[in-house]
């Protein structure tokens, strides 16, 4: 299968079947931020490699006002979050998704940097990949239909979209019992299914995939789940000063360029293009190619 493409219509999210898997328990808003540090995310980025998130974007693309004092409490919270992944060689990968969130001053962007241990599983991945659409993913209004989202991504692509899995095993992988402890927010199958199950039904409605379910019992009790995963191509029409936004923010604060060239080139080029230009870039800079950042860029993007 070839790989999905950004298009100016949409930006594609990208991450392992690893991470899509993995055991971990996130609110709306830090899978949003989440989201946006994604998007600018490779395998072969370098230990040091910095990501930017634009609150203004953050803002605008859900509709939320999110005042500093609480987006600081939510990136402190977030610092701690603990993901749990069973890697392909057998072992278990226990890490954060953050190692640290700094706030620049006077710009309303937020500087990230990754745990190395998880970084190989974002960004564009030729096996074992689940890809997603960063508007729709992050326009769902329930943490579970964005975990959801993504656990159908993995599936879109294959012929068989019918799979089951055990009612234990999707309260663990969705940070519903905690494993070590037992300690269970929703031991009744009744609330998972109105708290969790009936909120993902958004999906159907507002991404390009749609999921019916099947409740496998045993005697009463409902043990297992089937889902069935439909998959229907979606064009999508986003606000791209979003996009260039953020492009400005990465073209000043992470390739070194003036102002006046960031602008330059968000006027000359359109916002996939640079994307890829600077996706060399990036990776001439991690052979050791580049001695000057700012000005291999400028080079390369057209502008002086």
């Amino acid at each position: 299968m070839e790989p999905e493409k950004s298009t100016d219509k949409a930006v594609t999210l990208w991450q392992s079947n690893v991470l899509t898997s993995a055991r971990y328990e996130l609110t709306k808003l830090e899978k949003n931020i989440l989201y946006l540090a994604m998007r600018e995310m490779q395998p072969t980025d370098s230990p040091s490699q910095l990501y930017y998130v634009s609150t203004v974007e953050l803002r605008e693309r859900t509709g939320e006002e999110i005042k500093y004092d609480r987006l600081r409490a939510i990136t402190k919270k977030l610092l701690g979050r603990v993901l749990e992944a069973d890697l392909p060689n057998g072992d278990l990968l226990q890490t954060h998704f953050f190692s640290s969130v700094q706030y620049i001053k006077g710009t309303g962007t937020l500087e990230i940097s990754i745990d190395p241990k998880i970084r190989p599983f974002y960004g564009y991945l030729k096996t074992h990949f689940t890809t997603f659409q960063l508007d729709l993913a992050i326009t769902l209004n329930s943490i579970y239909a964005k975990r959801f989202y993504e656990i159908f991504s993995m599936y879109k692509h294959l012929p068989n979209k019918v799979f089951r899995i055990s009612l234990d095993k999707l309260k663990i992988q969705l940070g519903l019992t905690d494993k070590d402890t037992g300690k269970d927010k929703y031991p009744l199958y009744a609330d998972v299914k109105r708290n969790v199950l009936k909120p993902a039904e958004e999906i159907n409605t507002a991404t390009d995939l749609a999921f019916t379910y099947r409740e496998i019992k045993r005697g009463r009790k409902v043990v297992e789940l089937e889902f069935t995963v439909v998959y229907t191509p979606k064009t999508t029409e986003i606000d791209y000063n979003e996009q260039e936004t953020a492009l400005f923010g990465r073209l000043v604060n992470d390739f070194s360029l003036r102002k006046d060239q960031a602008i330059a080139a968000l006027r000359t080029l359109s916002p996939s293009e640079i994307t890829k230009h600077l996706y060399q870039i990036k990776l001439q800079v991690n052979d050791g190619k580049v001695s000057n950042v700012g000005a291999y860029t400028a080079e390369r993007l057209g502008v002086k």
